[in-house]
Protein backbone atom coordinates (compact mmCIF):
# COMPACT_ATOMS: atom_id res chain seq x y z
CA UNK A 1 0.00 0.00 0.00
CA UNK A 2 2.98 2.32 0.94
CA UNK A 3 4.12 1.55 -2.43
CA UNK A 4 1.50 2.57 -4.22
CA UNK A 5 0.77 6.09 -2.24
CA UNK A 6 4.30 6.86 -3.44
CA UNK A 7 3.00 6.63 -7.19
CA UNK A 8 0.03 8.35 -6.31
CA UNK A 9 1.80 11.58 -4.51
CA UNK A 10 4.52 11.38 -7.72
CA UNK A 11 1.83 11.67 -9.97
CA UNK A 12 -0.30 14.67 -8.40
CA UNK A 13 2.66 16.19 -8.25
CA UNK A 14 2.69 17.14 -11.87
CA UNK A 15 0.60 20.43 -13.60
CA UNK A 16 1.92 18.66 -16.73
CA UNK A 17 0.15 16.63 -19.18
CA UNK A 18 2.66 14.91 -20.54
CA UNK A 19 4.47 14.26 -17.16
CA UNK A 20 1.19 12.83 -15.67
CA UNK A 21 0.59 10.38 -18.60
CA UNK A 22 3.99 9.42 -18.08
CA UNK A 23 3.79 8.95 -14.48
CA UNK A 24 0.38 6.84 -14.78
CA UNK A 25 2.40 4.42 -17.47
CA UNK A 26 5.46 3.77 -15.14
CA UNK A 27 3.73 3.68 -12.04
CA UNK A 28 1.37 0.63 -13.68
CA UNK A 29 4.50 -0.95 -15.47
CA UNK A 30 6.10 -1.31 -12.05
CA UNK A 31 3.23 -2.36 -9.84
CA UNK A 32 1.16 -4.99 -12.32
CA UNK A 33 4.82 -6.25 -13.74
CA UNK A 34 3.96 -5.82 -17.30
CA UNK A 35 5.79 -6.39 -20.15
CA UNK A 36 4.57 -3.02 -21.44
CA UNK A 37 2.20 -0.25 -20.96
CA UNK A 38 1.22 2.27 -24.04
CA UNK A 39 -1.18 5.10 -24.07
CA UNK A 40 -2.84 6.25 -26.39
CA UNK A 41 -5.36 9.09 -27.49
CA UNK A 42 -8.42 8.64 -29.90
CA UNK A 43 -8.86 11.11 -32.03
CA UNK A 44 -11.83 11.77 -34.89
CA UNK A 45 -11.09 12.50 -38.20
CA UNK A 46 -13.93 12.70 -40.87
CA UNK A 47 -15.94 9.65 -40.10
CA UNK A 48 -12.98 7.10 -38.58
CA UNK A 49 -11.12 7.04 -35.38
CA UNK A 50 -7.52 6.98 -35.10
CA UNK A 51 -5.01 5.97 -32.07
CA UNK A 52 -1.57 8.24 -31.27
CA UNK A 53 0.52 6.49 -29.09
CA UNK A 54 1.57 9.01 -26.88
CA UNK A 55 3.13 7.20 -23.93
CA UNK A 56 5.10 4.15 -23.99
CA UNK A 57 6.88 2.07 -21.02
CA UNK A 58 9.19 -1.44 -21.09
CA UNK A 59 11.84 -2.63 -19.62
CA UNK A 60 14.18 -0.61 -22.13
CA UNK A 61 13.45 2.45 -20.87
CA UNK A 62 10.38 5.42 -21.90
CA UNK A 63 9.12 6.99 -25.14
CA UNK A 64 6.46 9.72 -25.06
CA UNK A 65 5.17 12.43 -27.37
CA UNK A 66 4.98 16.09 -26.21
CA UNK A 67 2.00 17.56 -27.08
CA UNK A 68 2.17 18.97 -30.83
CA UNK A 69 5.97 18.85 -30.71
CA UNK A 70 7.60 15.89 -31.68
CA UNK A 71 6.47 13.91 -34.93
CA UNK A 72 3.70 11.67 -34.90
CA UNK A 73 5.28 8.15 -35.80
CA UNK A 74 2.48 5.71 -33.88
CA UNK A 75 -0.86 7.12 -36.13
CA UNK A 76 -3.20 3.99 -37.05
CA UNK A 77 -6.81 3.64 -37.85
CA UNK A 78 -8.63 2.38 -34.85
CA UNK A 79 -9.85 -0.49 -37.04
CA UNK A 80 -6.09 -2.48 -37.51
CA UNK A 81 -6.50 -2.82 -34.13
CA UNK A 82 -9.96 -4.98 -33.17
CA UNK A 83 -9.01 -4.96 -29.54
CA UNK A 84 -8.55 -1.10 -29.69
CA UNK A 85 -11.74 -0.63 -31.87
CA UNK A 86 -13.74 -2.85 -29.46
CA UNK A 87 -12.41 -0.93 -26.66
CA UNK A 88 -13.72 2.60 -27.62
CA UNK A 89 -17.26 2.19 -29.52
CA UNK A 90 -18.25 -0.26 -26.45
CA UNK A 91 -16.33 1.58 -23.57
CA UNK A 92 -15.39 -1.32 -21.35
CA UNK A 93 -12.23 -2.95 -20.93
CA UNK A 94 -11.52 -5.84 -23.28
CA UNK A 95 -8.84 -8.57 -23.03
CA UNK A 96 -6.73 -10.37 -26.20
CA UNK A 97 -4.66 -13.27 -25.92
CA UNK A 98 -1.60 -13.14 -28.24
CA UNK A 99 -1.27 -17.17 -29.47
CA UNK A 100 2.21 -16.24 -31.36
CA UNK A 101 3.52 -15.16 -28.67
CA UNK A 102 1.81 -15.88 -25.58
CA UNK A 103 1.18 -12.15 -24.38
CA UNK A 104 -2.40 -10.67 -22.81
CA UNK A 105 -3.22 -7.65 -23.82
CA UNK A 106 -5.46 -5.54 -21.28
CA UNK A 107 -7.29 -2.47 -22.71
CA UNK A 108 -8.57 0.20 -20.66
CA UNK A 109 -11.03 2.96 -22.18
CA UNK A 110 -10.38 6.31 -21.31
CA UNK A 111 -13.47 8.15 -20.59
CA UNK A 112 -14.00 11.81 -20.63
CA UNK A 113 -17.19 14.15 -21.73
CA UNK A 114 -19.17 10.61 -22.39
CA UNK A 115 -17.14 9.67 -25.03
CA UNK A 116 -13.60 7.47 -25.56
CA UNK A 117 -10.92 9.84 -25.85
CA UNK A 118 -7.68 7.39 -24.89
CA UNK A 119 -6.78 4.13 -24.49
CA UNK A 120 -4.35 2.43 -22.22
CA UNK A 121 -2.73 -0.93 -22.94
CA UNK A 122 -1.54 -3.12 -20.35
CA UNK A 123 0.91 -6.05 -22.06
CA UNK A 124 1.41 -8.92 -19.70
CA UNK A 125 2.73 -13.02 -19.44
CA UNK A 126 -0.35 -13.57 -18.04
CA UNK A 127 -4.07 -12.22 -17.95
CA UNK A 128 -4.09 -9.88 -14.74
CA UNK A 129 -5.41 -10.65 -11.65
CA UNK A 130 -8.51 -8.86 -9.86
CA UNK A 131 -6.39 -7.22 -7.79
CA UNK A 132 -3.88 -5.74 -10.89
CA UNK A 133 -6.90 -4.98 -12.13
CA UNK A 134 -8.48 -3.12 -9.74
CA UNK A 135 -5.01 -1.22 -9.19
CA UNK A 136 -5.04 -0.67 -12.79
CA UNK A 137 -8.47 0.77 -13.18
CA UNK A 138 -7.96 2.92 -10.02
CA UNK A 139 -5.27 5.09 -11.24
CA UNK A 140 -7.20 5.52 -14.48
CA UNK A 141 -9.63 7.24 -12.26
CA UNK A 142 -6.67 9.09 -10.91
CA UNK A 143 -5.63 9.72 -14.52
CA UNK A 144 -9.44 10.78 -15.48
CA UNK A 145 -9.82 13.37 -12.55
CA UNK A 146 -6.35 14.94 -12.49
CA UNK A 147 -7.21 15.80 -16.50
CA UNK A 148 -10.77 16.81 -15.39
CA UNK A 149 -8.92 19.45 -13.20
CA UNK A 150 -5.95 20.40 -15.61
CA UNK A 151 -8.48 21.11 -18.49
CA UNK A 152 -11.05 23.36 -16.09
CA UNK A 153 -8.16 25.12 -15.40
CA UNK A 154 -6.61 25.59 -18.49
CA UNK A 155 -9.49 26.04 -21.04
CA UNK A 156 -11.58 29.09 -21.54
CA UNK A 157 -15.00 28.86 -20.43
CA UNK A 158 -17.65 29.70 -22.81
CA UNK A 159 -15.93 27.81 -25.95
CA UNK A 160 -13.58 25.03 -24.17
CA UNK A 161 -10.29 26.15 -26.06
CA UNK A 162 -7.30 26.49 -24.51
CA UNK A 163 -7.13 30.04 -22.73
CA UNK A 164 -4.55 32.84 -22.83
CA UNK A 165 -3.13 31.59 -19.35
CA UNK A 166 -1.77 28.46 -20.87
CA UNK A 167 -0.27 30.06 -24.22
CA UNK A 168 2.89 31.26 -22.38
CA UNK A 169 3.49 27.79 -21.57
CA UNK A 170 2.71 26.01 -24.70
CA UNK A 171 4.64 28.22 -26.74
CA UNK A 172 7.45 28.05 -24.71
CA UNK A 173 8.08 24.12 -24.86
CA UNK A 174 7.81 24.58 -28.76
CA UNK A 175 10.44 27.36 -28.90
CA UNK A 176 12.82 25.33 -25.78
CA UNK A 177 12.24 22.25 -28.80
CA UNK A 178 13.16 24.64 -31.45
CA UNK A 179 15.85 25.91 -29.74
CA UNK A 180 17.65 22.34 -28.88
CA UNK A 181 16.57 21.37 -32.24
CA UNK A 182 19.11 24.01 -33.53
CA UNK A 183 21.50 23.37 -31.06
CA UNK A 184 21.75 19.72 -32.36
CA UNK A 185 22.09 21.36 -35.67
CA UNK A 186 25.24 22.45 -35.06
CA UNK A 187 26.78 19.71 -33.77
CA UNK A 188 28.69 17.01 -36.02
CA UNK A 189 28.29 14.15 -33.98
CA UNK A 190 26.68 11.19 -34.71
CA UNK A 191 24.65 11.23 -31.22
CA UNK A 192 23.04 14.60 -32.58
CA UNK A 193 19.25 14.98 -32.07
CA UNK A 194 16.73 14.58 -35.59
CA UNK A 195 16.72 17.89 -36.40
CA UNK A 196 12.56 19.18 -37.61
CA UNK A 197 12.69 20.80 -40.78
CA UNK A 198 11.91 24.59 -41.03
CA UNK A 199 9.00 26.23 -40.71
CA UNK A 200 6.72 23.49 -39.13
CA UNK A 201 5.54 26.13 -36.63
CA UNK A 202 3.55 29.08 -37.24
CA UNK A 203 1.65 31.76 -35.13
CA UNK A 204 -2.07 32.92 -36.67
CA UNK A 205 -3.97 35.30 -34.73
CA UNK A 206 -7.68 36.03 -35.87
CA UNK A 207 -10.11 38.27 -34.57
CA UNK A 208 -14.05 38.79 -35.53
CA UNK A 209 -14.47 41.42 -37.86
CA UNK A 210 -16.83 44.16 -36.25
CA UNK A 211 -17.72 42.40 -33.58
CA UNK A 212 -18.85 45.28 -31.40
CA UNK A 213 -21.50 45.82 -34.13
CA UNK A 214 -23.03 42.19 -33.61
CA UNK A 215 -23.06 42.69 -29.51
CA UNK A 216 -24.78 46.04 -29.80
CA UNK A 217 -27.45 45.01 -32.91
CA UNK A 218 -28.45 41.05 -31.57
CA UNK A 219 -27.25 41.52 -27.57
CA UNK A 220 -24.29 39.48 -25.93
CA UNK A 221 -25.89 36.13 -26.22
CA UNK A 222 -25.99 36.04 -29.74
CA UNK A 223 -22.37 37.33 -29.46
CA UNK A 224 -21.25 34.49 -27.14
CA UNK A 225 -23.19 31.99 -29.58
CA UNK A 226 -20.61 33.38 -32.49
CA UNK A 227 -17.75 32.43 -30.38
CA UNK A 228 -19.34 28.89 -29.40
CA UNK A 229 -19.80 28.40 -33.34
CA UNK A 230 -16.54 29.77 -34.47
CA UNK A 231 -14.57 27.78 -31.65
CA UNK A 232 -16.56 24.44 -33.11
CA UNK A 233 -15.52 25.61 -36.73
CA UNK A 234 -11.77 25.81 -35.80
CA UNK A 235 -11.77 22.47 -34.17
CA UNK A 236 -13.00 20.83 -37.37
CA UNK A 237 -10.73 22.96 -39.93
CA UNK A 238 -7.99 21.96 -37.92
CA UNK A 239 -5.87 18.60 -36.75
CA UNK A 240 -5.81 17.34 -33.41
CA UNK A 241 -2.50 18.55 -33.00
CA UNK A 242 -2.62 22.06 -33.40
CA UNK A 243 -3.35 24.28 -30.64
CA UNK A 244 -6.22 26.40 -30.67
CA UNK A 245 -6.37 29.23 -27.94
CA UNK A 246 -9.06 31.88 -26.69
CA UNK A 247 -7.02 35.14 -25.74
CA UNK A 248 -10.52 36.58 -24.64
CA UNK A 249 -13.01 38.84 -26.46
CA UNK A 250 -13.10 37.87 -30.44
CA UNK A 251 -9.85 37.01 -30.63
CA UNK A 252 -8.14 34.10 -30.44
CA UNK A 253 -4.65 31.91 -31.40
CA UNK A 254 -3.70 28.97 -33.48
CA UNK A 255 -0.42 27.42 -33.17
CA UNK A 256 -0.33 25.00 -36.17
CA UNK A 257 2.60 22.57 -37.40
CA UNK A 258 2.80 22.65 -41.52
CA UNK A 259 5.81 22.14 -43.73
CA UNK A 260 5.55 25.80 -45.32
CA UNK A 261 4.43 29.10 -46.18
CA UNK A 262 1.52 27.21 -48.59
CA UNK A 263 0.68 24.65 -45.89
CA UNK A 264 -0.44 27.39 -43.38
CA UNK A 265 -2.24 29.72 -45.94
CA UNK A 266 -4.36 26.90 -47.00
CA UNK A 267 -5.34 25.91 -43.55
CA UNK A 268 -6.22 29.14 -42.59
CA UNK A 269 -8.60 30.16 -45.96
CA UNK A 270 -10.44 27.20 -45.80
CA UNK A 271 -11.26 28.53 -42.16
CA UNK A 272 -11.93 31.82 -43.20
CA UNK A 273 -14.23 30.65 -46.01
CA UNK A 274 -16.23 28.23 -43.69
CA UNK A 275 -16.81 30.97 -41.23
CA UNK A 276 -17.54 33.39 -44.10
CA UNK A 277 -20.47 30.68 -45.70
CA UNK A 278 -21.79 29.90 -42.00
CA UNK A 279 -25.14 30.80 -41.11
CA UNK A 280 -24.89 32.23 -37.80
CA UNK A 281 -28.30 31.98 -36.08
CA UNK A 282 -30.25 34.95 -36.51
CA UNK A 283 -27.03 37.10 -36.96
CA UNK A 284 -26.12 35.74 -40.94
CA UNK A 285 -22.99 36.49 -41.87
CA UNK A 286 -19.82 36.57 -39.98
CA UNK A 287 -16.16 37.28 -40.99
CA UNK A 288 -12.86 36.74 -39.52
CA UNK A 289 -9.85 38.26 -40.11
CA UNK A 290 -6.45 36.72 -40.02
CA UNK A 291 -2.23 37.11 -39.46
CA UNK A 292 -0.10 34.75 -38.96
CA UNK A 293 3.87 34.25 -38.59
CA UNK A 294 6.89 31.91 -38.69
CA UNK A 295 8.26 30.88 -35.33
CA UNK A 296 11.95 30.35 -35.56
CA UNK A 297 14.47 29.05 -32.64
CA UNK A 298 15.72 32.95 -31.56
CA UNK A 299 12.16 34.44 -31.43
CA UNK A 300 10.81 35.89 -27.99
CA UNK A 301 6.98 35.19 -27.32
CA UNK A 302 6.33 39.08 -27.61
CA UNK A 303 8.26 39.23 -31.11
CA UNK A 304 6.23 36.18 -32.51
CA UNK A 305 2.73 37.50 -31.14
CA UNK A 306 3.68 41.34 -32.50
CA UNK A 307 4.46 39.91 -35.71
CA UNK A 308 1.25 38.12 -36.02
CA UNK A 309 -0.76 41.05 -34.63
CA UNK A 310 0.72 43.35 -37.76
CA UNK A 311 0.14 40.86 -40.14
CA UNK A 312 -3.64 41.01 -38.76
CA UNK A 313 -3.41 45.15 -38.30
CA UNK A 314 -2.83 44.90 -42.51
CA UNK A 315 -5.75 42.68 -42.77
CA UNK A 316 -7.87 44.89 -41.12
CA UNK A 317 -6.94 48.11 -42.43
CA UNK A 318 -7.41 46.93 -45.65
CA UNK A 319 -10.77 44.93 -46.21
CA UNK A 320 -11.21 42.61 -43.52
CA UNK A 321 -12.33 38.84 -43.92
CA UNK A 322 -8.78 38.10 -45.51
CA UNK A 323 -5.72 36.34 -44.03
CA UNK A 324 -2.21 37.90 -44.40
CA UNK A 325 1.49 36.41 -43.18
CA UNK A 326 3.74 38.74 -41.76
CA UNK A 327 7.24 37.50 -43.87
CA UNK A 328 4.94 38.12 -47.25
CA UNK A 329 4.13 41.62 -46.87
CA UNK A 330 7.39 42.22 -45.40
CA UNK A 331 8.78 40.70 -48.42
CA UNK A 332 6.53 42.72 -50.78
CA UNK A 333 7.13 45.95 -49.28
CA UNK A 334 3.65 46.77 -47.76
CA UNK A 335 4.67 47.20 -44.05
CA UNK A 336 7.94 47.68 -43.05
CA UNK A 337 10.65 45.53 -40.34
CA UNK A 338 9.34 46.11 -36.91
CA UNK A 339 11.59 46.64 -33.87
CA UNK A 340 12.36 44.32 -31.54
CA UNK A 341 11.02 44.59 -28.40
CA UNK A 342 13.41 45.94 -25.76
CA UNK A 343 14.20 44.53 -22.16
CA UNK A 344 11.12 42.91 -20.69
CA UNK A 345 7.49 43.11 -21.61
CA UNK A 346 4.36 41.70 -20.07
CA UNK A 347 2.00 40.98 -23.02
CA UNK A 348 -1.16 41.09 -21.08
Amino acid sequence: MIHVLKHVESITQHRDRTLLELGVASALFELVKALEVNLYKVTEHGNDNFLTQVVHVAPEGVRYVQEALDDVTETMPVSQRPEMAACVEQNHIVLRHLEATGQYLHCFPILAERRVLGVLEVVCNTQLSEENLGTAEGFLGLYRNYMSLLDYSERDTLTGLLNRKTFDENLGKILNALAVQHAASMNDSPMRLRQQDDGTHWLAVLDVDHFKRINDQFGHLYGDEVLLLLARLMRDSFRHQDRLFRFGGEEFVVVLRAGNESEVAQALERLRETVEHYPFPQVGQVTISTGYTYIRSQDTIPEIVGRADEALYFAKENGRNRTACYETLLADGLIALREQPSGSMELF
